[in-house]
């Protein structure tokens, strides 16, 4: 009786495990929906570990003066979580996604992000979004 209850257990995780993967294919050969023309706004949540706090800062600063340069750009804004001052988001909108490849590819982007891989506690989480209505 064990034995039938294990392989039934084994065919049905097998049932559920194909289904999702076939329906993530399905999803994954699906064309990404079309970003409207316009604006494109990107939050970048920061976690700077405790010890680096006050250089990130200061590093994250500098980039946000650097981007508010950058052409296309009309708004970057640095913001600090208020219970917690090593954890940042960057709030920064672009024209139009042409001027955000621009800006991922100047010079100053790519120094800054070499300067804050060795003092972030987690990857950046960048999460683009665009105008909904």
């Amino acid at each position: 009786m064990r034995r039938i209850l294990a392989v039934a257990a084994l065919v049905f995780s097998i049932v559920i495990a194909g289904t999702f993967g076939y329906h993530a294919r399905a999803q994954a050969q699906q064309p990404p929906p079309a970003q409207p023309a316009g604006p494109v706004h990107v939050i970048t949540f920061v976690d700077i570990t405790p010890n680096n706090k006050d250089a990130g800062t200061e590093l994250l600063k500098q980039y946000i003066t650097d981007t508010r340069k950058d052409p296309g750009v009309t708004r970057a804004e640095l913001l600090v979580q208020a219970n917690r001052p090593n954890h940042l988001m960057l709030d920064i909108v672009y024209q139009n996604q042409a001027a955000y490849d621009k800006h991922v590819e100047a010079q100053h982007t790519k120094d800054f992000m070499g300067k804050m891989i060795p003092i972030i506690g987690a990857p950046f989480d960048e999460r683009p979004h665009y105008v909904l209505q």
